[in-house]
């Protein structure tokens, strides 16, 4: 992403530098204005060798999109940031999880949500859901899951579980971005047993979620209690994970 910055303080500090040794070691002592090119030229040189190191090895390579959408509480699962929020369109609640891929390589990743006995709907007669998708390196997306509020609930705040789990199968490449989301609860997931499937996935209550942290989701008013259809898990990716 400051490939073309980088580049730019890299022939900057190139040009301070022969300035420098012009101005330390083959000017005479009757130059005009010897001592402020000195200054200047130094001065020049330190600022964007230490801007070009700033950039080359502690800046994020990309913006944390994450913080600018939902602020900068989110969790995390091992590399990947995520945080499931409640929206509104034209009277339709709906079940949006934003993730941020935090390193180069590709992953996949499951979050698996408990609500309580009462809750909103996302398949009839389901309870424990999984929300399983893959992320590209980089990518910051949402899923979009329309759900069912019945109308007793509307307005209610609700206690549900959260856990997740990823896996990178080419490993995590490289750190695009440093700050981690807070740590949520994991399950177990085997990875290699079976193909991977893209979306809202029904799994039995008895599963063992181990540390689950507490998600409080506000539920809307004025928004329909019943679903047409179930099949509408719909992945976008806002923005792509590419540094150049």
């Amino acid at each position: 992403m400051h490939e073309r910055r980088n580049f730019i303080l890299l022939l900057i500090a190139a040009l301070a530098a022969v300035w420098s040794l012009v101005a330390w070691v083959l000017l005479g002592t009757d130059a005009p204005l010897l001592w402020p090119q000195r200054i200047a030229a130094s001065v020049l040189l330190v600022a964007t060798m230490a801007w070009f190191a700033y950039g080359m090895w502690i800046e994020d390579k990309l913006p944390d999109h994450m913080a600018a959408i939902v602020g900068p509480l989110y969790y995390e699962a091992d590399g990947v940031s995520f945080l499931p929020i409640i929206r509104v369109n034209d009277n339709q609640a709906e079940l949006s999880v934003y993730y941020q891929n935090r390193y180069e390589n590709p992953a996949q990743v499951i979050i698996h949500l408990r609500p309580p006995d009462e809750s909103f709907v996302i398949k009839p007669e389901t309870h424990d859901v999984h929300f399983a998708f893959k992320t590209s390196g980089g990518d910051f997306g949402v899923i979009h899951q329309p759900i069912a509020v019945p109308a007793h609930l509307q307005g209610e705040v609700l206690d549900v579980k959260l856990a997740a789990a990823s896996y990178y199968p080419r490993s995590h490449g490289a750190r695009w971005r440093k700050k981690p989301g807070m740590p949520c609860g994991t399950l177990p997931v085997d990875w290699g047993g079976a193909a991977f499937r893209i979306g809202v996935h029904e799994v039995s209550g008895e599963l063992e979620l181990q540390n689950p942290s507490s998600l409080h989701l506000s539920m809307p008013k004025n928004v329909v209690t019943s679903l047409d259809r179930v099949d509408l898990f719909r992945q976008e990716q806002i923005a792509a994970g590419s540094t150049t």
